[in-house]
């Protein structure tokens, strides 16, 4: 909670954050002021002594400071330089200083002190030779407070950006997520329920196996994928009702081998990586294709890093690097990829004239464990 609030003072532009932010800024440079202007001055050892380095402080740093770095932020930087009109920005600035000078003058004369004045190097007169160290303080601290400020102020704009940026993100890859789950849906469901019907007719036991295989595959997609990452386990079931259901479409003429290495328990991954691919290969493969087909599909855990390595056949002729290029669903993959796993991830996509197949190689998150930073994934190597 404390380094929250620290945070919120620094970044946030909550009103009453704003306030305090400033606050401090400024009970920084009144010290900082009050220090250097005390080394100048004769020894500070009775009450108005103290009462007239406050005093000094108050009159040559919290007044002109603040006025200067103010004017400038918030009102000739956004309302001309922002706008790009150079020459009234710098009219403006040329402005500022004469104002400042000016009041250095006046207060110069009529409000210092004769022992301060000695001690700063001032005399007494209207000479502007007698005021070089205001010249000084005007063109030395003055810019440098202001600069300060401003740095601070791009900072803190800079990374808001930032946070900006990323929650963009974020909200990009859930829309595309759900977008994802969308196109899932129909490309399959009407063929099972057309499937599962025909079972029904024929009262065959088969039709209530494929019933929860799709009930489940709903359930998992609808719920459990709303999180960022979900349990390795749960995709791979989802493949494997996947497939389940589709095999029942195409029965004997499709030759279909999946194959599972590793340990994928407590392993975590973002959802619905790899069921576009698998839909890929029925949607441009099996389902376009008349005769045996087949499908191969290889998922290996090494360590900590996923190994997918899928190939279907195609029809010869048809070019489907081009059909994988305007499909949405691995378009929405490949984002995914790059927002959820940048340098994190491996994507291999080839296409023949009888084949189509995808390596991918995905950097995975332990269960218990899901802040700890990823590990490097070696180089690509075919499964």
């Amino acid at each position: 909670m404390k380094y929250k609030n620290l945070y919120n003072i620094i970044f946030s532009d909550n009103r009453s954050f704003r306030w305090k932010r400033h606050f401090l800024f400024w009970l920084a440079v009144f010290f900082y002021h009050l220090v250097r202007i005390s080394i100048m001055i004769p020894t500070v050892n009775t009450m108005q002594s103290v009462l007239l380095l406050l005093q000094f402080t108050m009159i040559h740093a919290m007044i002109v400071n603040p006025v200067l770095t103010y004017s400038i932020v918030y009102f000739l930087i956004p309302k001309f330089f922002n706008r790009k009109k150079y020459l009234l920005f710098i009219v403006g600035i040329l402005l500022v200083i004469v104002l400042m000078q000016s009041y250095y003058f006046i207060v110069n004369w009529f409000n210092i002190n004769s022992a301060i004045r000695n001690a700063i190097g001032l005399s007494n007169g209207l000479l502007i030779s007698t005021f070089k160290p205001a010249f000084i303080r005007a063109f030395g601290n003055p810019p440098l407070i202001f600069g300060l400020f401003l740095s601070l102020k791009t900072l803190k704009n800079w990374h808001l950006e930032q946070l900006k940026t990323e929650t963009l993100a974020k909200e990009n890859t859930h829309a595309e997520l759900q977008l994802l789950k969308a196109q899932v849906h129909p490309h399959f469901l009407f063929n099972t329920l057309n499937n599962i019907y025909s079972f029904t007719l024929n009262q065959s036991p088969q039709a209530g196996v494929l019933v929860q295989k799709l009930s489940g595959m709903l359930s998992y997609m609808i719920h459990d994928c709303e999180a960022s990452l979900v349990p390795l386990q749960k995709e791979i079931k989802l493949i494997q009702d996947y497939i389940g259901l589709e095999k029942v479409r195409y029965g004997n003429r499709l030759d279909m081998q999946l194959e599972l290495e590793g340990n994928y328990e407590n392993k975590m991954i973002a959802p619905l990586l790899m069921i576009p691919f698998v839909e890929n290969c029925f949607k441009h493969g099996a389902s376009i294709m008349r005769g045996p087909q087949w499908i191969k599909l290889r998922i290996d855990i090494k360590e900590d890093v996923l190994f997918f390595n899928l190939s279907n056949s195609k029809p010869p002729g048809v070019q489907q690097t081009n059909n994988t290029k305007k499909g949405l669903g691995l378009a929405n993959v490949q984002k995914r990829l790059e927002l959820i796993y940048p340098a994190k991830h491996l994507l291999l996509i080839e296409s023949t004239v009888n084949t189509f197949t995808v390596d991918m190689q995905v950097s995975l998150q332990q269960k218990f464990a899901t802040e700890q930073p990823f590990k490097m994934i070696p180089k690509l190597q075919p499964v």
